[in-house]
């Protein structure tokens, strides 16, 4: 597992009891430079280090995350050419807002042999046909592919973890559930066919290009290998 950064700073700049539900909104920092990190992608992860919401800053690295509800919570941060960062953990009351500031360092990243097989242009007018709209209208739609898919891979022991590093949620409890919201478990597709959640070990992730989260409609994880074929199953001519 890839180490935190030992120096990332987690600033709690404030709270306010704003009536509403629980927040930690803040900004994304660059340790050295004081500069955003746009981008960044952010997480509220429970006492036991499981994802429980995520959520990318924008191009000012600002970013907020409603916690489901009262509790102590972990903030993590990860960027691509930074060090992952952990806080400790934040104490969240009811109806309490919270203002914090993550600070971490730049990180070279160095990967080899790096193919990308598919460009986001490619994957955005498939799904636009397979949902039938614009994916990046729909609540929790993520494409992760590249760089990104590739360090979560090389970081993690297992399917889980690379999941997990992508703030996937996966929990094995008294059955394996992938991206849970209100306690049901999210649907697993595999080059668009549905697969148990069961199966998560069983997938060949050094084959997997591309990872699509949604969870308008329901919660799904979408996995396209390096055989899918992006020409098919598109309902209308390319425009």
């Amino acid at each position: 597992m890839r180490p935190l950064a030992a120096l990332a700073v987690v600033h709690v700049l404030g709270s306010a009891r704003d009536g509403a539900a629980q927040e930690i909104r803040g900004r994304a920092a660059d340790e050295s430079t004081g500069g955003a990190i746009a981008f960044a992608e952010v997480a509220l992860l429970d006492g036991d280090g499981l994802p429980v919401v995520a959520a990318v800053a924008d191009a000012e690295g600002r970013f907020v995350l409603k916690a489901p509800a009262s509790g102590e919570y972990y903030v993590a941060m990860q960027r691509i050419g930074y060090v992952n960062m952990q806080s400790p953990l934040i104490a969240v009351e009811d109806g309490a807002a919270y203002d914090v500031e993550l600070e971490t360092a730049p990180e070279p990243l160095h990967l080899q042999g790096l193919e990308v097989s598919v460009t986001n242009e490619t994957a955005v007018n498939w799904l636009r046909r397979e949902f039938g709209g614009p994916p990046n209208a729909m609540t929790g739609f993520r494409l992760i592919q590249g760089l990104r898919l590739e360090e979560a891979k090389s970081r993690s022991d297992d399917n889980t973890g690379m999941l997990r590093r992508l703030y996937i949620p996966v929990s094995h409890a008294m059955r394996v559930c992938v991206l849970s919201l209100f306690d049901a478990c999210g649907q697993l597709f595999v080059d668009g066919r549905w697969t148990p959640n069961e199966h998560i070990d069983r997938i060949d992730m050094e084959s997997v290009q591309a990872v699509v989260t949604v969870r308008e409609g329901g919660s799904r994880v979408y996995l396209f290998t390096s055989d899918f074929d992006w020409k098919r199953h598109w309902n209308s001519p390319g425009p």
